[in-house]
């Protein structure tokens, strides 16, 4: 049975239409891929035959197949596969291929049946490969564990699927997924997930094949491509056609200037990402590096950590979104000791007694600094500049000022003489980089910074100052409570609120509707 697409007409004027208006749309690289397909006509050609054959670039090859494919007249099959092949090959094959769960077999046989034995054993290099082995012997039904020992069974002398598949990889070059039966494929997906064994190549194979639509305007194209007096019809006027007044006897190809045009609706990122990029540019080339966390905190980290008391108003389920499950979170309660030295902390400045269930339940981050802290605590920097741009979340009223989920920005800076005069400068900078020129600091209250401030900038627009961003140094019941030893200064704010600036924006709430124009109206550079 034919694959072509039939074309057959009721009306032969129709039908004829239809061709000679395919016809005048033909572009030369159409021409060109039709006259590849038609001698072969029932039959398909590859990518790679077409590209040979034509004697067309790759991007010209895919730009005429679409078009073709757009008027029906080429069919196109396209299949992909999974190409395997085995890491490190010409290895295997002269020294074999020995998983580690025969590896435990072959040392098992030797006397070894102890795990410290084995552990110790040359078969292995190191820890992590002997516990992968028990569990792969196990499965395998190999071994049977007792009291520290392993016993062999008798299906450990017969080869495992895994095996079977990689010694048929290592007679061949590759595999194809697709040839796989039923237990290759299960061993293929077992081996895929241990590391150092297989490579894996993504492949696609094309086939094109021409319509009977395609045919007829061929068969057309055929006879009229030649004029009456003999001479090929031209596409394009040169000069010397009108050097020698020859293009009077001329014919030349019809252009369709009816042809419809793509109606293009390029996609572009939302702006405030543009700007959250930008942003990270001008940190980064100020010194800080970029790390990130977890959306999700334990009340630990993310209040009693910053010297928040536990009886504090931003606890409440209000201004906090807590959640019903910490199953599978990350975050957990750090070890004994900070956890001691924190409650100490409360308890001798905020006299209260310290409870340590409140600090279990697990929130969605209402603010940044709890990835922050969590970093000086893992890493303990003697010097050091980082910041991170991520989202919080808020239990408030939406408003023209206020989101539930938004971005901040943060920013720490750590070394053994630091000061507030630092802070201020970088600060300065790093506005003054944003083409903000007009800023000024007042004094405020945080509770895990002492001293703290808040940054004013003026907005021209509502002719008044606006806050911006907090900051001030880490306390040292924040710092010395969880073994940070060197001053850390530490700023941050809502990034939607610095967005509004960039973008004269009157409502926060404006980021984030679905306004085409407007997303679509923002230059991508502002000056």
């Amino acid at each position: 049975m034919s694959k072509n697409v039939s074309n057959d007409k009721s009306d032969p004027e129709s039908a004829n239409d239809l061709i000679s208006k395919s016809i005048v749309s033909l572009h030369p690289i159409e021409k060109r891929i039709l006259s590849i397909l038609y001698p072969l006509k029932e039959k398909w050609i590859t990518d790679n035959q077409l590209i040979k054959e034509s004697g067309l670039s790759i991007d010209q090859i895919r730009r005429g197949i679409e078009w073709l494919k757009f008027k029906n007249l080429i069919l196109i099959e396209d299949k992909s596969d999974v190409k395997i092949y085995l890491k490190n090959k010409s290895t295997l094959k002269n020294n074999g291929f020995v998983l580690p769960e025969r590896k435990l077999v072959n040392c098992i046989k030797k006397g070894n049946n102890n795990i410290a034995d084995i552990i110790k054993d040359i078969e292995f290099d190191n820890n992590k490969e002997v516990f992968a082995a028990i569990k792969f012997g196990k499965n395998n039904n190999w071994i049977n564990v007792e009291n520290n020992s392993i016993f062999l069974l008798p299906e450990s002398e017969f080869l495992s699927n895994e095996e079977k598949l990689l010694e048929k990889l290592i007679k061949s070059d590759s595999l194809l997924l697709s040839n796989l039966n039923n237990s290759e494929n299960t061993s293929f997906e077992i081996l895929k997930k241990r590391p150092n064994i297989l490579d894996i190549k993504k492949i696609t194979n094309k086939k094109y094949i021409i319509t009977n639509l395609g045919i007829s305007i061929f068969d057309k194209l055929s006879t009229d491509t030649v004029s009456d007096n003999g001479k090929d019809i031209e596409r394009k006027l040169a000069v010397e056609h009108l050097i020698n007044d020859g293009w009077r006897n001329l014919k030349f190809e019809q252009i369709d200037v009816e042809a419809p045009l793509p109606l293009l609706a390029y996609g572009k990122k939302n702006p405030l990402i543009d700007f959250i990029d930008e942003v990270k540019e001008i940190l980064i080339g100020m010194g800080f590096s970029e790390i990130d966390g977890n959306l999700t905190q334990s009340s630990f980290w993310n209040f009693d950590a910053l010297f928040i008391p536990q009886d504090h108003s931003a606890r409440d389920m209000q201004d906090t979104f807590y959640l019903t499950s910490a199953k599978t979170l990350a975050a957990p309660l750090p070890d004994t000791d900070i956890l001691k030295s924190v409650s100490q902390i409360h308890e001798n400045n905020w006299h209260y007694k310290w409870n340590i269930s409140e600090s279990k339940p697990y929130v969605l981050r209402t603010h940044t600094t709890p990835v922050t802290i969590q970093y000086l605590v893992k890493e303990k920097p003697d010097e050091d500049k980082v910041f991170l741009i991520g989202r919080v979340f808020r239990n408030e009223k939406v408003s023209f000022k206020h989101l539930v989920e938004f971005h901040q920005i943060e920013g720490i800076f750590t070394s053994k003489n630091a000061n507030l005069r630092q802070l201020i400068g970088i600060q300065t900078e790093f506005y003054n980089k944003l083409g903000i020129k007009k800023i000024k600091f007042w004094p405020t209250f945080f509770p895990y910074t002492e001293p703290s401030l808040q940054s004013m900038v003026y907005n021209d627009k509502f002719d008044k100052w606006i806050e911006l961003f907090g900051m001030g140094i880490f306390r040292p019941e924040v710092t010395l409570s969880l073994g940070i030893k060197n001053p850390v200064l530490a700023w941050g704010g809502g990034f939607e609120r610095l967005a509004m600036l960039r973008f004269d924006l009157d409502d926060i709430r404006e980021l984030y509707y679905n306004n085409l124009s407007w997303l679509k109206g923002v230059p991508k550079c502002l000056l």
